[in-house]
C-alpha cells in the first residue's frame, strides 16, 4: 500500500471537544499534520457528510471534514491547512521547508515562503508575541536571565 499523504504525521494524544450539527463529545487526536488528523469518535457513527469543528487547546476553532471512519476513529481534513507556526504551537517542529508548498498558492508568485526552522522557545515566543500570532506563555529559561 503506498502512502498518500502528503505531509508528515505526528503522534499525538492531544484532547480536542469535536462538534457536529447533531452532536458534540469530547475527543481525543491520535495524530496530527497541518492538513488534518485522526480522532477518536463517540458511540455509533458520524454521518459521513458532517461538517466538524474542533477545538483543540491553544488554537482558534478549527472547521474540518469527516474523510473516513472505522469503528471509533475517523480521518478529519482541515478546511484551510494549520500554518506551521501553529504546528510548533502545539509542540511539533516541523523538517525545513515542509508545508511550504501549502501556503506558497495562497501567496504572490516571488514571494518566498515562510521558513519552519527550529528556533529556541523564546525566540518563537518572542516572535509570536510581536505579531499577534498564537502566543504561547513560556517559563522563563536561563538565557532569558541574563
Amino acid at each position: 500500500m503506498t502512502e498518500q499523504r502528503a505531509t508528515l504525521r505526528f503522534p499525538t494524544d492531544l484532547e480536542a471537544d469535536c462538534r457536529t450539527l447533531e452532536q458534540s463529545w469530547a475527543s481525543r487526536l491520535r495524530n496530527i499534520s497541518t492538513t488534518g488528523c485522526m480522532i477518536t469518535l463517540p458511540e455509533g457513527r458520524v454521518p459521513e457528510d458532517a461538517h466538524l469543528r474542533l477545538r483543540i487547546k491553544g488554537l482558534a476553532a478549527v472547521d474540518a471534514e469527516l474523510v473516513w471512519q472505522h469503528r471509533n476513529h475517523a480521518g478529519v481534513r482541515f478546511r484551510v491547512p494549520f500554518h506551521p507556526a501553529a504546528m510548533q504551537h502545539l509542540g511539533f517542529v516541523l523538517p525545513e521547508g515542509a508545508g511550504e508548498g501549502t501556503f506558497r498558492t495562497a501567496r504572490e508568485p516571488g514571494v518566498p515562503a515562510p521558513r519552519c526552522d527550529a528556533v529556541s522557545r523564546s525566540h518563537r515566543a518572542a516572535i509570536l508575541e510581536h505579531t499577534g500570532q498564537l502566543a504561547k506563555r513560556i517559563e522563563e529559561t536561563s538565557e532569558l536571565r541574563g
